[in-house]
């Protein structure tokens, strides 16, 4: 992560937008990308919408997103446990199972 803080400026909707965080700004770029587009699809989907209520609407919609990777990830990590776990008890019953070697 970039400590500097320097303002980075980013385009949402044609509109510049400057930004200061901690975040490396290639990243930022990449975020403003992804809520540019959001908000883009949301505009083409209901033109005359308010831009507040459109920026609410494409926040539901990354956070939807964002809720749903992380019980993605979350089922994932589960599944890779249990099968750890599966293979370290079929390791052990073969080793104890197992004659001693030369």
């Amino acid at each position: 992560m970039d400590q500097d803080h320097k303002p980075v400026v980013v385009e949402i909707l044609g509109r510049p937008l400057q930004v200061t965080g901690s975040i490396v700004p290639e990243r930022l770029q990449m975020v403003a990308g992804l809520v540019d587009e959001q908000l883009r699809n949301l505009q083409r989907a209901f033109p005359s919408s308010p831009l507040a209520d459109l920026a609410i609407l494409a926040a539901l919609n990354l956070a939807c997103e964002l809720l749903e990777s992380k019980e993605d990830y979350q089922q994932l990590r589960t599944n890779i446990e249990q099968r750890s776990r599966q293979l370290i008890q079929k390791l052990e019953a073969h080793s104890s199972s197992s004659p001693p070697g030369p």
